[in-house]
């Protein structure tokens, strides 16, 4: 059963359209039947809610019991259209999605026919069904590809086909990092709103300049993430300096969890490291106010939230070298980037946490950094470009 996040289906909006979000995200139904899906995802569409008169989403059921950082739609108008199609890993989950690729596309038909535009949020299997029958019928869309728009080795196939067909695409893409097309649009993600980077400012003045250095990761614990690399670069830096004192905290949950806790035991440093697991965002916001440093080890990342919240509450990043971190951080010092390797990770830590002057410098350039990533600049520059780009009026 389709499920709206309240009664209210229609109401005033900037753009008096029926807009169509396909996605991958899981949902999950929630008390009084409403959807629940991964908070960041959430926090974008309630932005799409507010500038579009109805928004028909079309994304997969959620396999197993409630887990992760899941929050509920709050806008009146978003629509959730439940369809079966496994998110899994692992032989069994492709055979399953098999056997329900016939369903999807019955959906995702039904919602391009009954859209007046749609959008694709790439890369995932249904945004590239969907992406073909929007042209076979003229349907006009526009792309976010929530990911490194290029090349990377082990890159799925699906994903391969996804971006050529983005690279061609008859609507705007909007991509992080340089636009080399004119039809791709260089556009950030969006972070926290203006009030949020507000108490994120005042929360990391409470910040302790001393040790022991506190040490913090967030995200989905999966393999992409690369949080093996931080925990074997956090174990390569108690070997290079056993005297420096430290702790590291990461947050998040997923199929690696326990992977990664018996990870951290074999390089020698589980007295040292704290699971979370999975928190919501007001605690993650008390977390990084408290951390000195934030390592973000993932090699295929878009544009790594993780960067942006640390700049956010004053906390020093330290990120691989890959994809568009250099062009992120830049040369501005506004963090630090290593080679994604254990040993380039420990120098890189060792060398910033043995100078406590070092670090408050980098920390203090991150909150204007962050600045410009609210939840309102997203909402502005999304609106110039569905007007400029989409020809919304």
């Amino acid at each position: 059963m389709d499920t709206m996040s309240s009664g209210v289906s229609r109401r005033r909006a900037r753009f008096d359209y029926r807009i169509g979000v396909v996605t991958h995200v899981p949902h999950w139904q929630g008390e009084h039947g409403v959807p629940l899906a991964y908070e960041p995802y959430v926090r974008e569409m309630e932005i799409w809610a507010g500038l579009f008169r109805e928004v028909e989403i079309c994304a997969p059921r959620a396999e197993g019991p409630l887990r992760g950082n899941q929050a509920a739609y709050q806008a009146p108008n978003i629509r959730w259209h439940p369809v079966d199609y496994s998110m899994g890993y692992g032989t069994r989950a492709q055979m399953r999605r098999a056997a329900q690729l016939p369903g999807l596309l019955l959906a995702l038909n039904r919602l391009v026919r009954q859209s007046d535009i749609v959008l694709l949020r790439a890369p995932g299997h249904p945004a590239l069904f969907a992406r073909v029958l929007a042209d076979a019928r003229g349907v006009r869309h526009i792309t976010k590809w929530a990911g490194f728009f290029g090349d990377f080795p082990g890159e799925r196939i699906p994903a391969r086909i996804e971006r050529a067909l983005a690279r061609r695409s008859r609507g705007p893409v909007l991509i992080y990092g340089p636009a080399a097309q004119s039809h791709l649009v260089s556009f950030p993600p969006a972070l926290m709103s203006v009030a949020e980077l507000e108490r994120g400012a005042v929360l990391a003045q409470r910040r302790a300049w001393n040790p022991p250095w506190r040490i913090l990761s967030v995200g989905r614990l999966l393999n992409v993430k690369g949080f093996d690399l931080a925990l074997r670069g956090l174990g390569r830096l108690r070997v290079l300096d056993p005297d420096l004192a430290w702790a590291f905290t990461l947050i998040g949950d997923g199929p690696e969890a326990e992977a990664l806790r018996q990870l951290a035991v074999d390089v020698g440093i589980a007295d040292r490291v704290h699971f979370a697991g999975a928190q919501n965002f007001g605690v993650v916001q008390e977390r990084y106010a408290e951390a000195h440093a934030v390592i973000m080890p993932g090699v295929v990342e878009g544009w790594p939230k993780i960067i942006a919240e640390a700049w956010a509450h004053a906390a020093v990043p330290v990120a691989a070298r890959a994809g568009l971190v250099p062009w992120i951080i830049g040369d501005g010092g506004a963090g630090v980037i290593f080679d994604p390797t254990p040993d380039g990770l420990g120098i890189a830590l060792r060398e910033l946490l043995s100078s406590p002057t070092r670090m408050r410098a980098l920390s203090a350039r991150g909150p204007a950094c962050a600045a410009e990533l609210s939840l309102e600049s997203f909402t502005s520059r999304l609106e110039r470009v569905l007007v400029d780009e989409c020809g919304l009026s």
